[in-house]
């Protein structure tokens, strides 16, 4: 008789979520709060309506802001749709898995992320957007990336995003690098291989600074600005004396 009871209680749960996914495709989402069928103290109708989208950006920022809080590994979907306020069951009807979801979540922060870089290095001169792009990020911003490496190994559609972003990353860097050349300040056999060497040197730089913690900002900034110098034939400190550049970096979390 137990086990009849509990049968019907699980029945009864997959036939709310079912139906509350239904209504929130129809523009009608339910907040979580409730009990064996029944509406709580807390749960009530969302009067507004919300399209597809919008509802799958309420999602990811939500994960966002849970991946700040506690990294890619302590986020879970029971979680996510607590942050957001919905059943379990609408978070599924979104993202099939836990790994789909923060993928999107990082390819959303990272994508957010670069084309608000794009914009500010576009309006600088060209030896400040290279301090810029080199210079040491928020510290929540390379913990965000360090994390993200950390959890790629286990997670594939993470691994893929991060190495679609490193790329990314890297071609801008081609971009910066090609417009000091152009402008007669340095020089470049291969901007490719330049940009792969000093990512590479950065990225190693932001793991002892910000995780790790045996380097300090300025240590850290003197390291990359004066391989970037010497690999570019740029005239020495000149990085140095036109940072601190505008700062870049910033996670769409909202």
């Amino acid at each position: 008789m137990c086990w009849e009871l509990v049968g019907q209680e699980l029945v009864a749960d997959w036939q709310r979520d079912r139906a509350i996914v239904q209504l929130d495709k129809k523009g009608t989402t339910l907040l979580s709060g409730w009990t064996n069928g029944t509406k709580t103290g807390h749960a009530q109708e969302v009067a507004e309506r919300k399209s597809s989208d919008e509802r799958r950006d309420e999602i990811v920022r939500a994960t966002l802001r849970l991946v700040a809080r506690k990294g890619f590994a302590g986020v879970t979907l029971r979680e996510v749709a607590t942050e957001v306020g919905v059943v379990h069951g609408l978070i599924r009807h979104y993202f099939t898995t836990r790994d789909e979801l923060v993928a999107a979540a990082f390819d959303f922060a990272v994508s957010s992320e670069l084309d608000s870089d794009r914009a500010l290095l576009e309006g600088l001169d060209p030896l400040i957007a290279l301090t810029a792009w080199l210079a040491s990020t928020p510290e929540d911003h390379s913990r965000v990336w360090i994390d993200a490496w950390s959890e790629a190994v286990r997670t594939p559609a993470l691994a893929a995003a991060l190495d679609r972003h490193h790329r990314n990353c890297e071609r801008i860097l081609i971009g910066l690098i090609e417009r000091v050349v152009s402008a007669g300040l340095g020089v470049s056999v291969d901007p490719a291989a330049d940009s792969r060497l000093l990512t590479a040197v950065a990225d190693g730089v932001a793991v002892q600074h910000h995780a790790v913690g045996v380097i300090g900002v300025d240590e850290a900034n003197a390291i990359v600005f004066g391989l970037a110098e010497r690999q570019l034939g740029l005239t020495p400190g000149s990085l140095a004396r036109v940072n601190p550049a505008p700062a870049r970096g910033q996670w769409a979390v909202g």
